[in-house]
C-alpha cells in the first residue's frame, strides 16, 4: 500500500513540476508537437516498465509518465477548442469521453487476454509500442490549422516573455468568477482523489482476500464495467442535459460521496463491487464536464498555459491529499482512509452550491 502511494506521489510531483513549462511549449510551438512528444514519452515509459519490472524502474517510469502527461495535459483540449473556435465544446468533449471509454474497454479486454496468454509485462510493452506508433501517426496525419502562436517583441527577453505568458494565463482565471470556482474545485478534487486511487485496490485485496492471480481478472472486469457505465451516463448527459453542468457536478459529487462511504465500510463483497463501480463511473463524469466549462471561458491565445495551471492545481491537491489519506489508512484502516477521501468531497459540493448561485 505504501509503495503504491509513493509511486503516486512521484507521478503527481512530476506533473506539478512540469505542467507550466510544457504548457508554455504548447503555446509557443504548437499543441500538435506537444501532444506528439507527450504520447511518445508515455509509450517509452510503458516499454521501460515492462522490460525492467522492478520497483525503481517502475518509479522511473512513473516519473516519465508524469512528464509525458504534462505535454498532453492542456495541449489536447486547447487543440480541440482552437480547431472548433470554441464552439460546440460540450458535445465534442462528452462524445470524446465516450470514445475514450470505449477504447479503454477494448484495451482492458485485449490486455487481460495478453496477460493470460503471455504475461503482464508483455501486455505493458505492447501498449507502449502502440502508444509510440500512435504518437507518430497523429503527428503525421492530424491537422493543426487554428493555432495562434504566443509571440513577443524583440526588446523583451525570452525568460521575461515566459513570465508574461504565465501572468496572462493567471489573469484569465482571476478575471472570471466561474474559473476561480473551478480552480478551487480542482484543488479539492485532487485532495480527494489521490488517496482513493491508491487504496481501492488494497481494499479488495486485503479486506476481501483477493489473490494476486485472481485480482488481475477482477480488476480487469471492474475497469471494463466502469467504462461501459461511463459511456451510458455520458451519452445520456449529451442527449438530454444542456448547459446545466454545475448542477450535474453537484448531483454526481453528492452521489459519489455516498457511494464511496458505502464502499469503504461494506462487509459484503457484492455490495462493495456495486458501489465501487458506481463511484468510479461518477468520478469519470467530472473531467469532460469541467473541461467544457473551463475551455468555454478561456481565450485561444495562451489557452494551453492556463489549462496547465489547472493541471498543476490538481497535482498540488493530489501531492498533499495522497500522503494524508495514506497516513490515515496506515494508522487506522484502509476503510477509514477511503472514507476520509469521501469527506474531502464535501467542500466540493459546497463550492458547487456557491457556483450555481453565481450563475443564476
Amino acid at each position: 500500500m505504501l509503495s503504491n502511494l509513493f509511486l503516486g506521489t512521484i507521478l503527481e510531483a512530476t506533473i506539478f513540476l512540469f505542467e507550466i513549462p510544457t504548457g508554455l511549449i504548447a503555446d509557443h510551438f504548437g499543441r500538435k508537437r506537444s501532444l506528439f512528444i507527450g504520447t511518445l514519452i508515455i509509450g517509452i515509459a510503458h516499454v521501460f516498465e515492462g522490460t525492467f519490472p522492478s520497483f525503481w524502474s517502475i518509479a522511473i517510469a512513473s516519473g516519465l509518465w508524469g512528464i509525458g502527461w504534462t505535454f498532453i495535459s492542456g495541449a489536447e483540449e486547447a487543440w480541440i477548442a482552437d480547431e472548433l473556435n470554441g464552439k460546440d465544446l460540450n458535445s465534442v468533449f462528452l462524445k470524446g469521453a465516450q470514445f475514450e471509454s470505449l477504447g479503454q474497454f477494448l484495451g482492458i479486454l485485449i490486455s487481460v487476454c495478453l496477460a493470460t496468454l503471455f504475461s503482464v509485462k508483455i501486455s505493458i510493452i505492447i501498449a507502449g509500442i502502440m502508444l509510440i506508433l500512435l504518437s507518430l501517426g497523429a503527428f503525421l496525419i492530424m491537422p493543426e490549422t487554428k493555432f495562434i502562436k504566443v509571440t513577443h517583441s524583440k526588446d523583451i527577453t525570452t525568460i521575461r516573455h515566459l513570465f508574461i505568458t504565465i501572468r496572462d494565463g493567471a489573469n484569465q482565471i482571476r478575471g472570471n468568477t466561474i474559473l476561480i470556482s473551478l480552480a478551487v474545485i480542482t484543488v479539492l478534487w485532487g485532495l480527494a482523489s489521490e488517496g482513493y486511487d491508491r487504496l481501492w485496490g488494497a481494499r479488495f485485496i486485503e479486506d476481501f482476500h483477493l489473490s494476486e492471480e485472481t485480482s488481475v481478472y477482477w480488476f480487469g472486469a471492474f475497469y471494463a464495467f466502469t467504462f461501459l457505465l461511463n459511456m451510458i451516463i455520458l451519452k445520456y448527459i449529451e442527449r438530454h442535459i444542456h448547459k446545466n453542468y454545475s448542477v450535474i457536478l453537484l448531483i454526481t459529487n453528492s452521489l459519489l460521496t455516498i457511494m464511496v462511504l458505502i464502499f469503504a465500510f461494506s462487509s459484503y463483497f457484492t455490495l462493495a463491487i456495486i458501489t465501487y463501480l458506481m463511484a468510479s463511473t461518477l468520478r469519470k463524469v467530472y473531467y469532460p464536464i469541467s473541461s467544457t466549462m473551463t475551455n468555454e471561458r478561456l481565450a485561444s491565445k495562451g489557452r494551453a498555459t492556463a489549462l496547465s495551471m489547472f493541471g498543476q492545481l490538481d497535482a498540488i491537491g493530489q501531492i498533499v491529499g495522497g500522503p494524508i489519506i495514506g497516513v490515515i489508512a496506515l494508522y487506522t484502516s484502509i476503510s477509514y482512509g477511503i472514507a476520509s477521501s469521501a469527506l474531502l468531497i464535501l467542500p466540493i459540493i459546497l463550492c458547487l452550491f456557491v457556483m450555481i448561485k453565481k450563475e443564476n
